[in-house]
């Protein structure tokens, strides 16, 4: 699966967004603005942000937002996720909100576990506000700045100009950065995403994969000293699927952690790229690999497990959309 989609902010200036819809625009990431060294917006505030969410959305283009970072701490970039949250609120974001991390002369100041864990911290707090976290970065910046490995399993957004990309396995590859789309006059990066943020079909289950050669162990907890013996010697099967019951987030560790049914009971996992990751199945795969599990019907519980968790997520995230709205509202009232 292949998406085209582009991100804009001031500097493209006055869009057509109709044209833009036309011309096959499939996502939109707008810029929210810059968060400075303590994790503020307003200073940064793209003065376009509105006009284009505004633009996008009705010209029926799925919509995330981005915000440039010079955050100096996790802290900061907490704060960060809020007040662009914030701001998104008034709008439906099918895709992510992503923190921009590119700017060198601020980060070559600090370590890579450092922004790393800074990176981390925006995603996790993007998560708890409800929205779908991703990073973006260049392929230099990311070799050069980042831990990658404290990243592993974090949806990397990456730009990279030389016709491929230079880190295996990202969600969305910024390919270009003088593109033209019809609808916006002069440049506009062009971006190819490899999974749909906007959603699968209806009736699709999340679950987590496990491929490869590579031992993906599991965990009583969200820590790797807690290795789960009582099933299968601590590792969950290969070629097997686990029903995701829910996103654990970003811990300390740096690892993104997931919580899924395995063998009768629930187990946590850590998403690694070259060992494990979520995919979507239908209700009639859905059963047979859960199935598999075990070799027969045992496991149906499992699917009724992971529906319930998948509704109980959904009207969680609704709620807590809902009281962000309300504050909002009575803000400005």
């Amino acid at each position: 699966m292949e998406l085209r989609g582009i991100d804009v902010s001031k500097y493209q200036g006055e869009i057509d967004w109709k044209r833009v819809a036309a011309a096959g625009v499939q996502f939109a990431f707008i810029r929210v603005g810059w968060a400075g060294y303590e994790g503020g917006i307003d200073e940064g505030a793209d003065p376009c942000f509105d006009k284009n969410m505004k633009g996008a959305i009705a010209a029926g283009i799925p919509v995330g937002a981005y915000v440039y970072s010079y955050c100096k701490s996790a802290d900061a970039a907490r704060r960060a996720a809020r007040e662009a949250a914030a701001r998104c609120a008034p709008y439906r974001l099918d895709w992510p909100l992503a923190i921009d991390i590119e700017d060198a002369a601020t980060y070559k100041g600090f370590s890579k576990q450092d922004n790393s864990v800074l990176v981390a911290a925006f995603l996790d707090e993007a998560r708890k506000l409800g929205y779908q976290p991703i990073y973006y970065t260049y392929t230099n910046c990311a070799n050069s700045y980042l831990d990658l490995t404290m990243l592993a399993g974090c949806d990397l957004w990456l730009a990279d100009y030389r016709g491929s990309m230079g880190i295996a396995g990202a969600a969305i590859w910024q390919y270009s950065s003088d593109g033209t789309v019809d609808g916006i006059a002069g440049r506009v990066d062009r971006n190819i995403a490899y999974k749909n943020y906007a959603g699968e079909e209806d009736g699709m289950m999340n679950f987590l994969e496990v491929f490869g050669e590579k031992n993906c162990e599991c965990f009583t907890a969200p820590d790797t000293s807690k290795v789960d013996r009582s099933y299968n010697g601590g590792s969950l099967k290969s070629g097997c699927f686990y029903p995701l019951m829910a996103d654990a987030g970003v811990g300390a560790d740096g690892y993104h952690w997931v919580r899924v049914y395995a063998g009768g009971a629930t187990r946590y996992a850590v998403l690694l790229d070259d060992r494990c990751r979520i995919t979507a199945l239908s209700a009639g795969d859905a059963v047979a690999a859960v199935s598999a599990q075990t070799g027969g019907q045992a496991d149906a519980e499992a699917l009724a497990a992971a529906k319930a968790a998948a509704a109980e997520a959904a009207a969680l995230a609704a709620g807590y959309l809902e009281r962000i709205n309300a504050a909002r509202a009575a803000l400005e009232g």
